[in-house]
């Protein structure tokens, strides 16, 4: 189980279609006492095929001390939150009751995307920017709201290149989920096996989201969020 557990987490993790939102309701379908920091601690090993699969574009990105002061503050706003309503995000995790709502938001989002784009590169974003987006991955701390699809497509709203808005979207996943799944260890005890699987199947994730967005098709995957939407309404 921990192994299709894994799986699961990795080919919903960069994909924008919630990795969360799914994990709730395969916990739910199965029977399993799923909460935040167990699936925190899933994080680790996405995070792990993020830095993997993006290393070369990591260390050119981070040689711009521009682009790492954005960094900070788009991820400030998912942290405060995070820590001041940690009880009602782990609250989420308990039930797939939101999860309709959620996932069909994801959705609307997505195909929104399908008409914006631009030329803005990630480094001449400014402070107001960054904040817009930081926002945005607030929303992501709630299962069905997908943090790749939320903070590319606010990046493409505010007319970035779409190389730029994944590129970006890249980075800002490594402190909040490094941040996350360490917290997660100190309250939970988990294997490895679910982990290592999800960094697995998160290496496939990660080149099925660049080749769409590149392609401009990201907002493909809004008509399987609805799908999962329909599905989490009738399992809940």
């Amino acid at each position: 189980m921990e192994m299709l557990l894994g799986i699961v987490q990795g080919l919903t993790e960069f994909l924008p279609v919630s990795s969360s939102g799914h994990l709730v309701l395969f916990s739910h379908v199965f029977k399993m006492d799923l909460n935040a920091y167990q699936t925190a601690i899933l994080h680790l090993g996405t995070l792990a095929a993020v830095v993997v699969f993006a290393l070369e574009g990591i260390r050119r990105s981070l040689r711009n001390w521009r682009v790492i002061l954005n960094l900070v503050i788009s991820t400030i706003p998912a942290g405060v939150f995070g820590v001041l309503f940690e009880s009602r995000v782990d609250e989420a995790f308990s039930s797939p009751a939101v999860l309709p709502l959620f996932f069909s938001f994801t959705a609307l989002v997505l195909l929104f995307t399908r008409s914006f784009s631009g030329e803005k590169r990630m480094e001449e974003m400014t402070i107001l920017d960054a904040t817009l987006v930081g926002l945005a991955q607030v929303l992501a701390l709630f299962p069905g709201v997908s943090r790749s699809g939320i903070t590319i497509a606010t990046l493409l709203f505010l007319k970035y290149r779409r190389e730029d808005a994944l590129q970006y979207s890249f980075l800002m996943s490594i402190p909040v989920v490094l941040g996350a799944g360490i917290l997660g260890m100190e309250k939970e005890n988990i294997s490895l096996t679910a982990p290592f699987f999800a960094f697995l199947s998160g290496i496939l994730a990660l080149y099925i989201l660049s080749r769409s967005v590149r392609s401009g098709k990201m907002w493909q995957f809004a008509y399987y969020c609805l799908f999962v939407a329909i599905v989490s309404y009738f399992v809940g």
